[in-house]
């Protein structure tokens, strides 16, 4: 049996939790859920965001810009990582699910702060 495939078996499991470290799609999903209620209810995150960071609408704009190009940068980078760490397990024979767990977390988390930096954004642009 292949790397891959005996990966692929541990990771669906009995389908109950996920490797520890990663969050589950739906309780992600849920978050996203509140927190574009909590958005439209209250006055926005983009404008919040902009006051705090005491910036005028189109300096806010650019600044959230540019943290989501460095969010995508990071986030491209760490997917390549993931992927280039599996091939070298796998052609290996050896996975070590641990290490690519811990790896596709922090992927995960870039994942998430890339997706709020864009809600905020697409907040203050649909503001303008």
């Amino acid at each position: 049996m292949s790397a891959l495939r005996r990966l692929a078996g541990r990771l669906r499991g009995d389908g109950g939790d996920p490797p520890p470290g990663l969050v589950p799609a739906e309780k992600l999903a849920a978050q996203a859920r509140r927190d574009a209620a909590a958005a439209a209810g209250g006055g926005g995150a983009g404008e919040a965001t902009a006051a705090a960071l005491g910036l005028p609408g189109a300096a806010a704009r650019a600044e959230l810009a540019a943290e989501r190009d460095r969010l995508t940068e990071r986030f491209v980078l760490l997917q390549a990582d993931l992927g280039g760490a599996f091939y070298e397990m796998a052609i290996r024979d050896h996975v070590r699910i641990e290490v690519l767990t811990r790896k596709a977390a922090e992927l995960q988390r870039v994942d998430q702060a890339l997706e709020a930096v864009e809600r905020e954004l697409f907040g203050l642009e649909a503001r303008r």
